[in-house]
């Protein structure tokens, strides 16, 4: 007869033990789960993110009929943004390249969320500004927009005008935009891109043009009125005109000084300080600012070409022009201290060891050195050249505007 074994003993706490294991391995199976779909779902917005930041950009919206003004400006801002759009992808596509994966943690996946929503929200902003400025109209300033002097535009003809008055105003309308218009076409031919500080010139100048041209086209000068007396203009017209001369003598000082200091830095951003006399650009920086600031202060209103005469009466401003734009002349023009290559001491030596090192040296690595030393000093060399150019045709360029100088081309 077989013996019963006996029941085991009732424990309650190990019962609620296993239901408790039970419990908690049932929720973590549905936290792993909860986890993983978040996890993948996150994953999914990246990768959505990721297409639409990478994406290539949209086609230039074809431009509306532009007046020529917001036509110009349209034409600034366009040329920043498309720039800002490029750096921006080139940043993104460095900062992003390491793509996430099953492995990689939630948090890490929702910064990389966070820091991708951020750039394709300013993706789309840069990309509808560039489209706002295809329009017909110039849109509202922005804080997007890179240019910040907006342009002035062009007052429609007064239909009060008539008779005599219509025919000087229009006169006059039609000479300031054939300038206007020959400003636009030399903004445009000058090497892109332009920096702000340049812009900024270059509008200010076609500014003041435009405010002269409104001033004819609403009535506020007249013809019959221009005369306050036989001896001078009307204050409103002699106003307008000096600043338009200011405005045109200033810009190509206010050029060439912004020129000059963006040349030095890029001397000294390439170890080349040693070849430029600090001495000598200190003058021509002195004598550049002094022209500046005779215009800018408007010590140097009622000169003119005409005034640069000998034969005629040298009024003061004629005077002070004279002086300081032969200082100008004689000490603007800086330049590297460049010896041409075949002159330079030790060049025969130095070709002659490079030759030496090619033929005897059996280490590749001591070859490829003296290639790539040899590749560094022509690659030096260019680069003076280069910047000799440049600090030329600066002083070129602002010498052919002064009134000196168009003097001397005329005179037989």
């Amino acid at each position: 007869m077989f013996g019963s074994k006996p029941l085991p003993a009732y424990q309650p706490g190990a019962t609620v033990g296993r239901l408790f294991q039970q419990t908690h391995a049932i929720h973590e199976a549905v936290v792993e789960s909860l986890i993983g779909q978040g996890h993948r779902h996150m994953l999914d917005k990246c990768r959505h993110l990721e297409h639409a930041l990478f994406g290539p950009i949209n086609r230039m919206p074809d431009r509306a009929a532009q007046e020529k003004g917001h036509q110009l400006q349209a034409w600034m801002h366009s040329s920043r943004i498309d720039e800002a759009l490029a750096a921006l992808d080139q940043e993104s596509h460095k900062h992003f390249a390491v793509q996430p994966d099953d492995k990689t943690s939630l948090h890490a996946l929702q910064q990389r969320y966070e820091q991708l929503t951020a750039r394709v929200e300013r993706r789309d902003a840069l990309l509808g500004r560039r489209a706002a400025w295809a329009a017909a109209i110039a849109p509202p300033s922005c804080e997007l927009d890179p240019v910040t002097v907006a342009v002035l535009p062009p007052a429609p003809l007064s239909n009060q005008l008539s008779g005599h008055t219509l025919e000087q105003a229009v006169k006059h309308i039609n000479a300031l935009e054939k300038e206007i218009a020959l400003l636009d076409h030399h903004i445009r031919q000058e090497p892109q891109p332009l920096s702000h500080a340049e812009e900024e010139i270059f509008l200010r100048q076609r500014n003041a043009m435009t405010e002269s041209r409104n001033a004819w086209a609403t009535g506020r000068l007249k013809g019959s009125s221009q005369f306050k007396s036989s001896v001078g203009l009307a204050p409103e017209r002699k106003r307008l005109e000096q600043s338009l001369e200011r405005h045109k003598q200033l810009a190509p000082v206010e050029l060439t000084l912004h020129r000059l200091e963006r040349t030095v830095e890029t001397v000294q951003r390439n170890g080349l300080g040693e070849k430029l006399s600090a001495q000598a650009v200190d003058a021509a920086r002195d004598v550049l600012v002094n022209l500046r600031d005779a215009w800018r202060n408007g010590n140097l209103d009622g000169s003119s070409i005409e005034g640069m005469n000998p034969a005629l009466l040298l009024t003061p401003p004629n005077n002070r022009r004279i002086k300081l734009e032969l200082a100008v002349i004689e000490k603007a023009f800086v330049q590297l201290n460049a010896v041409p290559r075949t002159e330079q001491p030790g060049i025969a030596e130095e070709r002659a060891q490079f030759k030496a090192v090619i033929d005897s040296a059996n280490n590749m690595q001591v070859k490829h050195a003296a290639i790539s030393q040899l590749k560094d000093r022509n690659k030096q060399r260019a680069l003076v050249a280069e910047l000799n150019t440049d600090l030329r045709t600066i002083y070129t360029d602002l010498t052919n505007t002064l009134a000196l100088h168009r003097l001397t081309a005329t005179q037989p």
